[in-house]
């Protein structure tokens, strides 16, 4: 099934299914000869158009934690962090639970002291790895520990509260070691693996470190 306007893309297996017209089908059918499969989603991106099956597909959301998106941490109004997640709540979340889909969250475990997208534009140590970051008072007058910088369970590892209230019981969430959540037995691979889901779809906070590193 090859032709200038129809091309398959990769082995016998594991294959996407390329068109001049439609662009890639990442449906996955048992054959490139198959029929269509059902349900599909049509998608168009800033590179082209896609075609998935929502029941294969799933939301990774990485990095979406306090310690990167919280301003009583430095970060101002507008980053780009909160940026994501207000894109998250408004599209694709809402997108997801129409299909009744699962958005694992991949949770950052890893030493990153410096950042420089704080007010005024200058990095900001926050602390090395473990290191505790002390108390912090919350805008309703309640003060509370932040834990130690990037360790497990601590409210500044936690998800950013706006995200956390829109997951559901069914959401996977996955604790991962180094900047990619599939490095070192974090489960993802035999979780995806277990529910058949075949395309992932990316979003997230430090697209150029543990986004892509997860890719």
């Amino acid at each position: 099934m090859t032709s200038d306007k129809v091309k398959v893309v990769g082995g016998t297996k594991n294959f996407w299914i390329w068109s001049e017209d439609d662009g890639f089908d990442l449906t996955h059918p048992p054959k490139p000869t198959s029929s269509p499969v059902y349900p599909r989603i049509p998608l168009a991106t800033s590179k082209g158009r896609i075609t998935i099956d929502p029941t294969k597909t799933a939301l990774v959301v990485v990095d979406m934690q306090n310690y990167f998106l919280f301003p009583l941490l430095g970060r101002p109004s507008s980053s780009v962090g909160l940026r994501v997640v207000d894109e998250l709540l408004k599209h694709a979340i809402p997108a997801k639970q129409d299909i009744d889909e699962m958005p694992p969250s991949v949770v950052r475990g890893f030493e990153f002291g410096l950042d420089n997208s704080f007010d005024g534009g200058k990095a900001k140590n926050l602390g090395a790895l473990g290191e505790d970051m002390g108390q912090l008072k919350l805008d309703n007058g309640a003060v509370i520990e932040a834990g130690r910088v990037m360790i497990r369970d601590e409210w500044n590892t936690a998800f950013y509260p706006r995200l956390a209230e829109t997951a559901k019981p069914q959401d996977l969430w996955v604790y991962k070691n180094r900047l990619s959540g599939f490095w070192r037995d974090t489960g993802i691979e035999e979780a995806f693996v277990s529910r058949g889901v075949r395309t992932l779809l990316f979003a997230g906070e430090n697209t150029d470190q543990c986004v892509r590193g997860s890719m």
